[in-house]
């Protein structure tokens, strides 16, 4: 594997580091911000994702957090894509820009097993502080639109069973040198052109947020009421996750340690009651779906 780029390293740190920290309206929120979401508050903007048109969830392997690091591998853990049309503008921090148009918003989460959340706020104990977990979340923000990924089952079909590897294999040892999220490893060979390093967001998962935090927002540009052209595209959207499940300094890991690094693809596969369905040969299934809800109040990211 090359050297990595130190340009593209530092470009994707600080899109790391921009994505991440507080801005107006969505104190240290430890979400990654991109798009228009900058023009709508952390609370406006859950409520009116809270009730999307359309929504995905897809299963992923994680691990037990509310034990030290390591622990056993657990099911329950899930990646999932809230889509709403038609967010007023007149719903922006800034009204005076209000014209009358309204966005289209998309927010992506990590959500930990019900089991676990209660275990850990229910302990009493500080678990930002305690834990020896840390995991980085890392998104691709210009994955492909495919109609017929709806099938996909959260795979990452338009990428090399290869490439899938050796991008997992390069996160886990790049992590294994500094467990810094930042620091993105350079794109393996084997990806050709499929993964672009400058179109990457990391952040540090805030282990506060268990329930549901958003760990990506993103918003359209303005659009009239009713025009479904950013919506559909929305619903089309590939969105590949890269979760590294890795450990901070309390965990006193041997120099052998190695991080658990998944890929999963993930889009809006489902409709809900009510919404438009997308106009398109492959456009997701009509019916009613568990959607994902982005808890209320901020979470401070803290860099173990």
């Amino acid at each position: 594997m090359k050297e990595p780029n130190l340009y593209l390293t530092l470009i994707a740190t600080l899109n790391g580091l921009l994505t991440c920290h507080a801005f107006p309206g969505w104190p240290g929120s430890g979400t990654m911000i991109l798009g228009n979401a900058l023009q709508f508050s952390q609370s406006t903007w859950e409520t009116n994702l809270a009730t999307p048109n359309a929504t995905g969830n897809f299963s992923v392997s994680g691990f037990d957090i509310s034990q030290p690091w390591p622990s056993q591998q657990v099911g329950g853990w899930m990646l999932s894509v809230n889509i709403s049309s038609d967010i007023p503008d007149s719903e922006m921090i800034n009204t005076n820009n209000a014209t009358g148009h309204t966005f289209t918003g998309t927010s992506l989460f990590l959500t930990a097993p019900q089991k676990m959340r209660s275990s850990v706020l229910s302990s009493g104990s500080n678990v930002t502080d305690e834990t020896t977990w840390k995991i980085c979340v890392s998104v691709m923000t210009d994955g492909p639109q495919k109609d017929q990924s709806a099938t996909d089952n959260g795979t990452c079909s338009y990428l090399s069973a290869h490439c899938v590897e050796d991008l997992q294999t390069a996160y886990a040892d790049q992590f294994k040198r500094n467990q810094d999220c930042y620091a993105s490893p350079s794109i393996p060979a084997s990806c050709g052109n499929s993964v672009n390093q400058a179109s990457i967001s990391t952040i540090q998962f805030p282990i506060g947020s268990l329930g549901g935090k958003e760990i990506l927002v993103t918003a359209s540009d303005a659009h009239d009421a009713g025009n479904d052209s950013d919506y559909n595209s929305a619903t089309k959207q590939i969105w590949p996750v890269l979760t590294v499940w890795g450990w901070n300094r309390r965990a006193n890991a041997s120099d052998d340690a190695q991080p658990a690094v998944q890929l999963s693809c993930i889009r809006a596969n489902y409709v809900l009651p009510g919404s438009d369905s997308p106009s398109s040969s492959g456009s997701a299934t009509q019916g009613s779906a568990v959607f994902a809800l982005g808890i209320a109040g901020a979470a401070s990211l803290v860099l173990l």
